[in-house]
């Protein structure tokens, strides 16, 4: 019974659950954002018009939680060498979970997270298949856009940019009721997507910054398994300055944000002011610091405005931080340098 429920967790865990609660934040920053009844305190101040609008929050963010964990699922498969040789990701490459269950579990939550987008209606549903098939451009050849200085980056920008965002906008803009609807055209004027897709771009920019400098610390592995990742292409300066001018789009961009921006905001012109040290530094322990402590201020913030939120981000945490101390004896999640 116990290695049965060891090998449930290893499962679990091959999702790369500490790493949804980024993608979670994005969503919730496009509902949030997106939202003109959303307000500090979330449901435990708001009205009904906010409590109906916070439950499909909550499914769409379930489905998509599915989707990207079919990605990352696919993407460690893909990588299995590189983490070996980085000595990250000890699941599939210590064997803790076969390749075959792992492509079975990517399956399944690839299915399922479709399968709830039909809860919506066609443009989640368009939303949900793109972020998929993004996802597998990015990990799989031929196309291996992770492989690519800049296939990568702009896989990062729409993926878990653009899109991610896109699907916390629409659980905000969406009027029709939570139901099976495998034929529901979309209730949305043009005009109103295109608002939220110059919206979205605050999200992609930043997401882009953050994507290239995790390519700093990651550089040796990828160089010697052959990736020509940005930091790879183009040396840790460049990409340092790089991030920079992302997120310097990113906060420009903070402008076509509909409501609450300072959400927003605040933690990009932080961002901004790490990564521009980034490119005097160029130091592996500067580049965690620029791209994670940005992104748990950001967590931060969302929670005031869905305080349910705040309570699955530390339960995410907390309950990560045991597995793999207890399963593999390593401090992770961390806020330090790896």
């Amino acid at each position: 019974m116990k290695a049965f429920f060891v090998k449930i967790l290893d499962c679990f865990f091959l999702l790369r659950i500490p790493l949804l609660a980024p993608v979670w934040t994005i969503v919730m920053l496009g509902w949030i954002t997106g939202n003109e009844h959303s307000q500090l305190g979330g449901m435990l101040v708001g009205n009904g018009t906010a409590g109906a609008s916070e439950a499909r929050l909550w499914l769409a963010l379930f489905g998509f939680s599915l989707i990207v964990a079919c990605i990352y699922v696919v993407n460690q498969i893909a990588d299995i060498e590189c983490d070996r040789i980085n000595k990250k990701l000890f699941i599939l490459p210590y064997g803790f979970v076969s390749i075959r269950t792992a492509w079975v579990l990517a399956a399944i939550c690839a299915l399922a997270g479709m399968y709830v987008s039909f809860f919506f209606d066609a443009l989640m549903v368009v939303l949900f298949f793109l972020s998929l098939v993004l996802g597998f451009l990015y990990d799989l050849p031929p196309a291996s856009l992770k492989n690519r200085a800049w296939g990568g980056t702009i896989a990062c920008f729409l993926g878990h940019g653009v899109l991610t965002y896109m699907v916390g906008w629409y659980a905000a803009q969406y009027a029709g009721q939570i139901q099976f609807t495998p034929r529901a055209l979309p209730s949305i004027r043009c005009s109103t997507l295109i608002t939220g897709l110059l919206a979205s771009c605050s999200a992609g920019f930043a997401n882009a910054a953050i994507f290239v400098t995790t390519t700093i610390p990651d550089a040796p592995g990828d160089r010697a398994t052959g990736k020509q990742t940005f930091c790879v292409s183009f040396g840790e300066k460049k990409t340092a300055f790089a991030a920079a001018i992302f997120c310097a789009l990113a906060l420009v961009f903070c402008a076509f944000l509909q409501y609450n921006r300072w959400v927003m905001a605040i933690p990009t012109t932080i961002s901004l002011f790490l990564f521009v040290y980034l490119i005097v530094s160029t130091n592996r322990n500067m580049a965690f610091k620029a791209f994670k402590w940005p992104v748990f201020l950001l967590s931060a913030l969302v929670a005031f405005y869905v305080p349910a939120y705040g309570i699955l981000i530390i339960a995410t945490f907390l309950g990560s931080k045991a597995y793999y101390r207890l399963r593999m004896g390593i401090d992770y999640p961390t806020f330090k340098a790896q």
